[in-house]
């Protein structure tokens, strides 16, 4: 490959990059945002565990699981940004995919309640 390229993934020399440290500070709003809705995400999960019937509870683990799973995308992605930011690496700094996936997660979570409590 040519020098000159813009590939994805490319390494931008360190001398020419300067990165602000609003960037870094960005990234981080960004991960607490997330984690600030697995938190909301769990308080209904464990509200639907502690005072709900059977299928609240069922339900109820369905959110404690996509809690879970979201909390560590969420890490998976502050770290990955964290990784690209250091080392300077010209790619995308967008998620497009993960609050598609947790959207469809959440309305499948509603439906399988919404089925276990007025489908019997």
């Amino acid at each position: 490959m040519a020098s000159g390229s813009n590939s994805r993934g490319a390494v931008i020399p360190l001398r020419n990059v300067k990165v602000e440290p609003k960037v870094f500070f960005a990234n981080e709003r960004t991960f607490i945002s997330w984690l600030q809705f697995c938190g909301l995400l769990l308080m209904v999960a464990l509200n639907l565990l502690n005072f709900g019937d059977e299928s609240a509870k069922i339900a109820g683990s369905v959110f404690i699981c996509i809690a879970a799973l979201v909390a560590l995308y969420a890490l998976y992605r502050f770290e990955k940004r964290a990784w690209m930011i250091n080392r300077r690496v010209a790619g995308r700094y967008d998620d497009l995919w993960g609050p598609v996936v947790l959207c469809v997660l959440l309305v499948g979570a509603l439906i399988v309640n919404f089925y276990l409590q007025f489908g019997n």
